[in-house]
């Protein structure tokens, strides 16, 4: 049971949180898509590392610059892809360790933690957990909002070993 404590009052349960507007399930519509891309750039780099690796060749038409040499490059880009996988999974480690904690104001601070609460499965686990989390975002003062967006933009850009390489994204 998760409990929050508001303005108001206690809030006692997930099943309190009600979504009123058409914005939320298409927020939540949303959260699988992105979801779903995310799976298929972690496959394409997949592709491109055994390209890249076990047969020898680019797997795409834009070829690497004549700078540094194929196999340089390769063994940059294959590293790059195997330091997502890595930082994936510690990122996947963290959150759940912030999940089993029971804190919602940790869990709303971890980006993959609030994605994971909202694509838990069954009895609408996952959509009450998400109108928990859409219901902290609803914030109608501009220093709050400020404040979290730039903490989130911190946080993926620390947390995004790529950027390092390839610059802002």
């Amino acid at each position: 049971m998760i409990g929050l404590l508001t303005k108001a009052s206690f809030v006692q349960s997930i099943n309190d949180f009600k979504s009123t507007s058409c914005f939320t399930p298409l927020a939540y519509g949303y959260l699988y898509f992105s979801l779903i891309i995310s799976i298929a750039v972690y496959a394409v780099d997949t592709f491109t590392a055994i390209n890249l690796l076990a047969f020898n060749r680019w797997s795409s038409e834009i070829a690497p610059s004549q700078i540094i040499s194929f196999d340089v490059a390769k063994w940059i880009f294959s590293i790059c892809i195997i330091l997502s996988f890595i930082n994936l999974g510690y990122e996947h480690f963290r959150a759940n360790r912030v999940m089993r904690r029971g804190s919602v104001a940790e869990c709303f601070l971890d980006n993959l933690a609030v994605r994971l609460e909202s694509i838990r499965v069954g009895k609408g686990r996952g959509w009450k957990r998400f109108l928990v989390f859409a219901e902290l975002t609803k914030s109608k003062k501009g220093a709050e909002y400020i404040a979290l967006f730039t903490y989130f933009s911190f946080q993926c850009k620390f947390r995004n070993p790529s950027s390092a390489v390839f610059g802002p994204g």
